[in-house]
């Protein structure tokens, strides 16, 4: 996990878990995990996981450069990812990218 905050904050130091601060400037990204998938068991406990969650780009602009830079960085990890949905958001005016991730590691990557 902490590979993917690396990766994000590299690109934008506008990079949130869960929700951005009320009031923030776009553009900035949002991340979050949402389910555990496949696990890796030894000795009867969990040894490693795969996990997936969203990375979401939140921009004012049609060709935001972050797009880009997280699309190529992800390409350059060993983060598998696709793009789930682009979005107008009518009440913010914000256009919304949204990236689902699968990431595996060991447990002992994984936040306390």
């Amino acid at each position: 996990m902490d590979e993917l905050v690396q990766l994000l904050t590299a690109i934008t130091q506008n990079t949130y878990h869960y929700a951005a601060p009320p009031n923030t400037q776009p553009p900035y990204i949002v991340w979050q995990e949402f389910s555990q998938s496949d696990t890796m068991d030894a000795d009867g406990e969990q040894d490693q996981y795969a996990v997936s969650g969203t990375i979401d780009i939140f921009s004012l602009m049609e060709k935001e450069p972050i797009v880009k830079q997280v699309r190529e960085s992800l390409n350059d990890s060993e983060i598998a990812f696709s793009l789930k949905s682009v979005q107008y958001e009518q009440d913010t005016g914000l256009i919304h990218w949204e990236y689902e991730f699968d990431l595996v590691g060991g447990l002992d990557e994984w936040p306390e």
